[in-house]
């Protein structure tokens, strides 16, 4: 029974193990990016009915989530991404983003970012029109765009060491666009 349990508790333990490049997109036959294409042209409308149009954004760092509600992996990223980027790059010129929600309407995740204490701009993306030009699945998904439109960054899940690499992408950016 002891060894059951032991088993048990090692194949639980198991995911938190894996090396950071799980969440590369490099050999993941699901993407269609890669870093260094021109990032596709996306419109999107957030919740509060602004239109996000990736064109419109030239000259600008670009961070472009895809998540959900149910995510379990977003909900570790969300918040990273609330607290470490938004919250710090939220008022410079050359810096916007947009979370979008894969599969959901607006109306399902309209209060999510109050009741979550988010306040960076949330568009859906219900039948998956937006997401497909990225990817055939996984979430959380997250490109860094540079000024000129290219992809600088893209990964796929949540790993700690990407998300760290995903903040230095966009701080040194920001800092060769100064």
């Amino acid at each position: 029974m002891k060894r059951i349990a032991a088993l048990l508790l090692a194949l639980t333990l198991q995911p938190a193990t894996l090396p950071a490049q799980a969440c590369s997109t490099e050999h993941d036959p699901a993407t269609h990016t890669k870093v260094g294409d021109q990032m596709p042209p996306i419109s999107v409308t957030d919740t509060s009915g602004k239109t996000f149009s990736l064109a419109d954004q030239r000259g600008k760092v670009v961070l472009i989530n895809f998540w959900a509600t149910w995510c379990g992996p977003c909900k570790f990223e969300i918040p990273r991404i609330e607290k470490e980027i938004w919250q710090k790059y939220q008022s410079s010129p050359n810096f916007t983003m947009v979370a979008i929600a894969r599969e959901q309407t607006t109306q399902e995740i309209a209060a999510f970012p109050q009741a979550n204490h988010f306040t960076f701009p949330i568009a859906s993306d219900p039948k998956r029109s937006t997401y497909k030009l990225f990817a055939d699945s996984g979430i959380p998904r997250s490109y860094v765009v540079s000024p000129t439109g290219k992809i600088l960054f893209q990964t796929v899940g949540y790993c700690p060491t990407d998300f760290d690499a995903l903040k230095r992408t966009i701080e040194q950016t920001l800092a060769a666009t100064k």
